[in-house]
């Protein structure tokens, strides 16, 4: 419980600083180093009578320059307090702080960025937005849990050339241990990904493959095909993967459409099947609004009609980004 007092003083603190900017941190006089953080809170009621009350995240971010390196900071409790009721009961703190990102990047040049720490997985779009307060939808498709780590620990090297051919390229490596791998969906010692981008003026297109190897050396490997394309009204996403033996599909399809300057509505359907352990296969429909007052703050409902009916639900979430 002291790492959330403590985080949550912090926070206090920031809102009576002067030199506190909603959503960018506090910047430390002196140097170019912001201090931050953000809390998540949401409510799910399934069909099947469960009810559930959460404090989902409360993170700490830091971040900074200096001439050509960047830092990057975040330490979160997960589950930080959770209430069930109905179904069954239980009440539960989680004080545990865990690194979701650590990390350190280089600009060899204005091209190339070379990477070294822990960071998300460089595949596909979504999981390249990992703080929920930015995303649009309440809820992650399953697809970003079941088919690759979503957190990866080693080195990646970037290379973009976005003003002459609209390329980029990417290529990370891991050859050990997670920083922290009670914070990862799921536990490897080895890990490889590839990927190439294309962007356009409103469309891009991404493909990844990659490979991971557990604790108990079984190796999967993976692909991932994601395209966007974004209007100002409107941006859709769809990204479709599998996974050697294990998965072999999931994707999903999502839109957002801005109905006025702080009010999206969002619809997405999603679709998997998993063969190893219990076998698992089912089609989503979500159905969401998201009121945004000012960009660091959001407010989201949805509904998610499951083909496991009993498991259909609403779900209502509040973020802020400090």
């Amino acid at each position: 419980m002291k790492q959330i007092a403590v985080i949550a003083f912090f926070i206090a603190t920031l809102l009576q600083s002067d030199e506190y900017r909603m959503g960018s941190g506090i910047k430390i006089p002196g140097v170019d180093i912001y201090v931050g953080g953000y809390i998540t809170a949401d409510y799910i009621q399934r069909r099947d009578d469960y009810n559930r009350l959460r404090i989902d995240d409360i993170a700490l971010i830091t971040y900074g320059n200096y001439k050509r390196f960047s830092y990057l900071s975040e330490f979160e409790t997960k589950d930080a307090y959770v209430k069930e009721w109905g179904k069954q009961e239980r009440e539960a703190t989680n004080t545990y702080l865990k690194i979701e990102r650590l990390h350190v990047d280089y600009a060899y040049s204005d091209n190339v960025v070379l990477r070294a720490g822990k960071f998300n997985t460089p595949v596909g779009y979504w999981n390249l937005t990992p703080v929920g307060v930015l995303r649009d939808s309440a809820s992650n498709p399953y697809l970003a849990y079941i088919l690759y780590p979503r957190y990866s620990t080693g080195v990646q090297v970037s290379y973009e050339d976005y003003l002459h051919s609209g390329l980029a390229y990417t290529l990370m490596l891991q050859h050990n241990s997670d920083l922290d791998d009670r914070y990862n969906n799921i536990i490897v010692k080895e890990h490889g990904v590839g990927g190439i981008e294309y962007g356009g003026d409103a469309l891009a297109f991404k493909a990844n493959v990659g490979y991971f190897k557990t604790r108990s050396n079984a190796t999967f490997h993976y692909f991932l095909l994601s395209v966007q394309y974004e209007q100002l009204r409107y941006r859709l996403t769809a990204e479709y993967g599998a996974r050697s033996r294990s998965v072999p599909y999931a994707l999903y399809i999502q839109g957002v459409y801005h109905v006025a300057s702080k009010h999206d509505i969002i619809g997405r359907f999603e679709s998997y099947k998993i063969d190893e352990g219990a076998y698992r296969e089912e089609n989503i429909g979500v159905l969401g609004y998201t009121y945004r007052p000012i960009v660091p703050v959001t407010c989201k409902a949805e509904y998610q009609l499951r083909s496991y009916t009993n498991e259909s639900q609403l779900k209502l979430s509040f973020s802020i980004l400090f």
